[in-house]
């Protein structure tokens, strides 16, 4: 059976391709000779012929969906926020309970479409969106693509070329001077200090509550994000709001340490005051629209909003009613 070569950056490297009983298997293009990849051909058909014989055993041996979430949730705890973490934590519980704790191996694009659909019908039927089937695909390509790289496991992605779902965008709504003057009516004043901190930098909510007093300047504060996934944490500066008081907190200390994840108080008000639907994302919506209706120019704002591509500020911008 023939091994292919392969001209990569690092290098020229080889990969095996044969087929048994009508189904292709193939290696990653790692081998640095013909040799290592004649050998691990015949190691992986050795294993491909045992499967066929005593498939049982084979699949005793394979590491099972509950093994693979348990690894791939202790990776995210340490590289995501705790907010990606609890996410994914809940779409794999979905998975497990619907496919059960099987060998990943035996998981098929089926099984993923079927309980995508169903979560899918759910959510219309509620008369929400598909930003949450969506997601859950997201993070079960994730999964897959962990567990395969992490045990050299031979087996495609059951998730590749699962397609986004559509979604119905609408204009963000724009919570108005009355709608903030009755949810901040019933808030404390620590929360008070958040939310007028959210619509007066228009920040993202993680990184108000990850804002460090020594962050804090005498006319300016310095917010971090992280712009892709893995990436380092990049600082931008934004003026110094006037709600924002560190009296009494020391250098080191979060200035909004009364919240690890994103403050549910606010959709809450929001719900018991029967108010059009608005969260945290809605105010750096309204802090946009705010700008842009004042003239100021849009690569300032995109500075201010921390985003890295034009586009994405002018989907922000809205003319309020």
């Amino acid at each position: 059976m023939p091994v292919y070569p392969r001209k990569l950056k690092k290098g020229l490297r080889y990969y095996y391709k044969f087929e048994f009983q009508h189904k292709t298997y193939f290696s990653k293009c790692i081998y640095e000779n013909k040799f290592e990849a004649k050998r691990a051909e015949s190691k992986k058909l050795e294993e491909v012929e045992l499967n066929v014989r005593n498939p049982d055993l084979f699949k005793r041996t394979s590491i099972t969906l509950r093994a693979a979430i348990e690894e791939r949730l202790d990776d995210i705890k340490v590289k995501r926020s705790i907010g990606y973490y609890k996410d994914s934590r809940r779409y794999f519980k979905t998975l497990l309970d619907t496919v059960g704790d099987v060998p990943v191996i035996d998981i098929k694009k089926s099984d993923i479409m079927d309980l995508l659909l169903k979560v899918s019908t759910d959510q219309q039927k509620k008369g929400g969106e598909n930003y949450t089937v969506n997601a859950m695909i997201a993070s079960y390509k994730a999964l897959f693509n962990f567990v395969i790289d992490k045990h050299d496991i031979e087996m495609k992605n059951p998730c590749n070329k699962i397609k986004l779902f559509g979604i119905n965008k609408k204009m963000k709504y724009i919570p108005t001077d009355e709608d903030i003057a009755d949810v901040r009516a019933l808030c404390d004043e620590q929360q008070k200090m958040l939310l007028d901190f959210a619509l007066e930098t228009g920040c993202r909510i993680n990184e108000a509550i990850n804002l460090l007093v020594d962050d804090v300047k005498e006319s300016h504060i310095i917010l971090y994000t992280n712009k892709s996934i893995n990436s380092n944490r990049v600082p931008r500066k934004v003026p110094r709001p006037i709600s924002l008081d560190i009296s009494g907190l020391e250098a080191g200390q979060r200035v909004f340490s009364r919240w690890s994840d994103t403050p549910k108080f606010l959709e809450k008000k929001v719900k018991a005051l029967k108010q059009t639907a608005w969260n945290w994302h809605n105010t750096r919506h309204r802090f946009a629209s705010l700008k842009s209706k004042e003239g100021l120019a849009i690569f300032e704002l995109m500075s201010l909003l921390g985003h890295s591509s034009i586009r994405t500020t002018q989907n922000y911008l809205q003319l309020l009613s």
